[in-house]
Order: structure tokens, then C-alpha cells, then sequence
């Protein structure tokens, strides 16, 4: 731009003099030509006042040398009287010759000599004539004229093509900054600022870029929170969401939606890259059923059962997605936890009333012969060693329930105090020991202890829960351990451990495994609740007659260092 500006500038100065100079020229001309007939009739004036041949030679003479022309005396017969001077390139005619010699005016010019032709008149009667030529007039003149031109176009072409250079410069690099930040928006980079320099129109246009930088920049921050905020809400949905595209294509998956259909993350790892809609059902073909909710506009909803899972399937056709192509949204709610936790309770209730009955009838029983009062003294003993038994297996079952019911629904919070874990382990060694020898197993305690920060009173009853289960599924002969290191506590046993499919059940309300076997499925559901509450971890490990190992870690207590730091 800068180079066109200086271009700009010469070509004006060129079009001046190609238009100006020959019209100036002109002018110049016709003043050189009034000058001539100027000098021409005073020469002819001081011609006819000339006493004699030697006073008419000087005045000649004085007019040819001062003017710098050719004068040349006419007599009325055409002859040449005298002449003076010289000017290259004339002659003159004939015409001129007549002219002067009827003492009529005559003028003309060349390119570069003027003539004039004025009558020498004495006492009122002309006496011929006198033809004045010169080039000095209009030579001089255009000389003068073309130096000064060209010294004045040489300044304004350098001013003129410095200042358009400078202004060319400035704006030149204006627009080039305009352009970059029109360049840096159009690229994403809304937080980009164009200086508007001087208070101009350019100025204006960027202000109004970067008013429309802002506006944008402010409309994507509002945006991505919304899109950040909608992605949180919905990966965390319990219930997996899924959308397609009117082909039946995958374009969003949830993380719930990716578990249930078996997809990796992989497959759905650009949400706007369409993968293939999986079909993991036999009882229901989801691709068919999507194509004709997105075809026929045929949706609803379905249950849906897998090998562990029971679903309801929903879906609704919509026609803003895809750019407003339209397609399908699949939500998925498994519905298999609520249906575990509905039949493991029934099977609770029918356990409970089932353990309920048994020692019932038995005192019934017992009561009933006891009634009679015909038995001896050993019988009625043994009649009421079973009703005391019955009773306190009735007294175990109700103080299980109201621990569930206070665990469930007590709202009290732990109380973490500094809790050394060896000492608890021994005490509940201690307590559980008496049980222990009954049932024919040891109890051994290991480790070097720790201290954590645990509710005491709860610790002791996960513990008391822990070691009477391995006490219950252990042999004559075999051995319970517990151990304490660092943070963590263990329980194991020898017994029979627990079939790998009960495993992830096993911290379920009412759980018994799948063969129904054991006490009444809620001690480990209450040692979960209770662990987690006092913001530890609990987890465990078991095979069938491999044995059983529960694992619980606590949050450490850390002791204040000496000085305060």
C-alpha cells in the first residue's frame, strides 16, 4: 500500500505536466509575441525620427543588441534599407518583405522565434516598414517556466510522496492490525483486543470488533458453564442417557448408558463422532426399536430384562438435535437394585417369621407338656432348658432387627477419638473367646497395633460382628485371627469361605447368599454402614474353602508434632 500511494503521487505529477505544460506554453507564447510587437513598434518609432544613415544604423543597432532579435528596414519599394542582428533559424519571406513595404501589420510565430511587422510612419505618411524577430521572449519564458516546474515537482513529489508514504504507512498498518484481530476472533481467541489508535472511522471499527469480541467471549463463558453444568448433571444420572441421530447412530452416551450397553469408553470418546448403536438384549432389539420411534415416531417405553440386570427402557423423538436433522433419546433406568433389595427383603421376612415359628412351637410345645404337670423332674428340666433356648435365639433375632433399625435411622454422628487398634482388637478377642472355645476354634491376635481416629463404641461392635461370624462359619480345630497394623484392622478365618458370585452382595440388607445358609444378612451391611460413617473402608476377600478376610482401614491420627509444627 505505501508503494501504491508514492506510485499514486508521480502519476498525478506526470498527468500535470502532460496537461499543463503544453496550455502553459501556449500563454506563454502570446505574451512572447505581445512583447515582440512591443519592441517592434518602438524600433519603427526610432526609425522615423533617425536624422540620417549612421543615427538609423545605431538605433538598429541599440534595439537588436538590447532586445537580443533580428530588425530589418523595409522601404516602400521592397528594398531593404538595413538590418541589424541575427536570430537562428529565420529568414524573411516575401510576405514579410510586402507586408512592411505597404507598411501593413503583420505577425508570426515558430516553435521558437516570434516576428512582428509594424509601417515606419513619417509626417503622417507611411515609409515602409520594420520586421523585429525574436526568440529570446518565449525561449526564456518556457526555460524559466520548465526549470521551476520541475524544481517544484521534484519538492512536491518529495513531500507529497512522503507524506502519502507516511499516511499510506500508518493506515496500512491500522487495517493490518484490524486484520489480525478479525483473524484472532475468527480463530476462537475471543479474549483478543484490537487498538483503535486515532479517533477515526478505523477507530470506530474497532471498537466495535472488540465490543463484538466481549459479547461473544461473555455468551461462550455463559454457555460452556450451562454445557459444563448439563454434562455434570448427566454423567452423574443414575439413570444412563443416550441420544442417535435419525440413522440410528450413537451421538451421546453417559457414563451409566455406556455400563449398561456394554459400549467402552472408546467407542463414545468424541460424543459428535456417530458410533454404532449396540443391540445387547435378546428379548429386545434396541437399533429396531430406536428406528421406529425415529421413522414412525412409534416411542414409549419397555422393561427389559438381561442376565443380572432388570431395565425400563424409554424413548422420545426429537426433532431440535442433529442440526434440527432430529433423532432419538434413549433413557435406561435399571431397575435390578430396587428388585434385589424387594426380593432379598421378602426372603428376610419369610426367614424372620420362619425363625420366629420354630422356637415358638417349640414353647408352645414345651409349655404345653409342662402344663400337665405329669412329667418328672428331669423332663420338665429339659422342657425348660428348650424354652429358655428358644427364648434367647428369639432375643439374638429381635436385638438384630433394633440394631438395623438404630443403624439405619439413629441420627446420631460418629464421635472420632484417638483409638489404639491393637488394644481394641485384644478386647474383642477377649469378649468373643468364651464363644470361640465353645464352638472348639482358638483366637489369635497379631500385629503391632496403630492408632486411627474412629467412634470407639462402633469399632467395637464391627469387631464383636466381624469375629462372631468367623466363629459361626469356622470348624472344631481351626483358628480365628485378628490383626492390627497401622491403620488397618483384620479379621480371618479358616472356614468355608464365600462362593465368588455372593461376593458382591455380600454388603446387601438382607443378603444370605444364594443358598440361604447363615444368620440373618444384616451384620455386614451394618459394619459397611458403620465404617463408612466414620470415614474409613471396609472390603473383603473370600473363595470357596479358601477362608474369608475382612479388611477395615481407618482414617490415621496423626499426632501433633513437637514445637507445634
Amino acid at each position: 500500500m505505501p508503494l501504491a500511494a508514492v506510485l499514486i503521487v508521480l502519476l498525478s505529477i506526470a498527468l500535470m505536466f502532460l496537461y499543463g505544460v503544453p496550455a502553459v506554453r501556449g500563454r506563454l507564447s502570446d505574451s512572447a509575441q505581445n512583447l515582440v510587437f512591443t519592441q517592434a513598434a518602438a524600433t519603427a518609432e526610432a526609425v522615423a525620427g533617425a536624422r540620417d544613415a549612421a543615427n538609423l544604423r545605431n538605433e538598429l543597432r541599440l534595439a537588436a543588441d538590447s532586445s537580443g532579435g533580428e530588425v530589418i528596414v523595409v522601404d516602400p519599394s521592397g528594398g531593404i534599407v538595413a538590418s541589424e542582428g541575427s536570430v537562428d533559424g529565420f529568414e524573411a519571406t516575401q510576405e514579410m518583405i510586402g507586408s512592411a513595404a505597404r507598411g501593413a501589420r503583420m505577425s508570426g510565430s515558430s516553435e521558437t522565434v516570434s516576428v512582428a511587422v509594424v509601417p515606419i510612419i513619417t509626417g503622417g505618411v507611411s515609409a515602409g516598414g520594420v520586421i523585429f524577430a525574436s526568440d529570446e521572449p518565449q525561449t526564456t519564458a518556457y526555460q524559466l517556466f520548465l526549470r521551476s516546474g520541475l524544481e517544484a515537482a521534484a519538492l512536491a513529489s518529495v513531500l507529497g510522496g512522503g507524506l502519502m508514504l507516511l499516511l499510506a504507512t500508518i493506515l496500512s498498518r491500522r487495517v493490518e492490525r484490524l486484520t489480525l484481530g478479525a483473524k484472532a476472533i475468527e480463530g476462537g481467541d475471543l479474549s483478543s483486543r484490537i487498538d483503535p489508535g486515532f479517533d477515526d472511522e478505523l477507530a470506530d471499527l474497532a471498537r466495535s470488533f472488540n465490543a463484538m469480541a466481549a459479547k461473544l467471549q461473555d455468551s461462550f463463558v455463559r454457555l460452556e458453564e450451562k454445557n459444563e453444568t448439563l454434562d455434570a448433571v448427566v454423567n452423574n444420572l443414575g439413570e444412563g442417557v443416550l441420544a442417535t441421530n435419525l440413522e440410528g447412530d450413537v451421538m451421546f452416551a453417559n457414563p451409566t448408558a455406556r455400563e449398561l450397553l456394554g459400549m467402552t469408553r472408546k467407542r463414545v470418546e468424541d460424543i459428535w463422532d456417530p458410533q454404532e448403536l449396540p443391540d445387547p438384549w435378546e428379548d429386545y432389539d434396541l437399533p429396531r426399536a430406536v428406528a421406529r420411534c425415529a421413522e414412525e415416531g412409534e416411542c414409549g417405553e419397555a422393561r427389559v430384562r438381561g442376565r443380572e440386570t432388570f431395565l425400563r427402557i424409554y424413548l422420545e423423538r426429537m426433532p431440535a438435535f442433529d442440526d434440527h436433522k432430529g433423532g432419538v433419546l434413549v433413557v435406561m433406568q435399571d431397575l435390578s437394585e430396587g428388585r434385589r433389595l424387594e426380593a432379598n427383603q421378602q426372603r428376610f421376612l419369610a426367614n424372620a417369621a420362619h425363625e420366629l415359628k420354630t422356637p415358638i412351637t417349640t414353647i408352645l410345645g414345651a409349655s404345653e407338656l409342662l402344663l400337665t404337670g405329669d412329667e418328672d423332674e428331669g423332663l420338665r428340666r429339659r422342657f425348660l432348658n428348650h424354652i429358655h433356648s428358644e427364648a434367647r435365639r428369639m432375643q439374638r433375632l429381635s436385638e438384630t432387627l433394633l440394631r438395623l433399625a438404630r443403624t439405619g435411622s439413629d441420627g446420631r454422628d460418629p464421635e472420632p477419638v484417638p483409638v489404639d487398634t491393637g488394644r481394641v482388637v485384644r478386647e474383642a478377642a477377649d469378649r468373643m473367646e468364651p464363644l470361640a472355645e465353645r464352638a472348639g476354634l482358638s483366637v489369635r491376635v497379631g500385629g503391632d497395633g496403630g492408632r486411627v481416629l474412629a467412634d470407639r463404641e462402633w469399632l467395637e461392635q464391627v469387631l464383636l460382628v466381624l469375629t462372631n461370624n468367623a466363629i459361626q462359619h469356622g470348624s472344631e480345630g481351626e483358628e480365628v485371627r485378628l490383626r492390627a497394623e497401622a491403620d488397618t484392622v483384620a479379621v480371618e478365618d479358616d472356614g468355608a469361605g464365600i462362593p465368588e458370585e455372593d461376593l458382591p452382595y455380600v454388603f446387601e440388607r438382607f443378603y444370605r447368599g444364594r443358598d440361604g445358609s447363615g444368620g440373618f444378612g444384616l451384620g455386614l451391611a451394618i459394619c459397611k454402614d458403620l465404617v463408612e460413617r466414620m470415614g474409613g473402608e471396609i472390603s473383603i476377600s473370600s473363595g470357596k474353602g479358601a477362608g474369608t478376610r475382612v479388611e477395615l482401614t481407618l482414617p490415621q491420627d496423626d499426632p501433633p508434632r513437637e514445637g507445634g509444627r
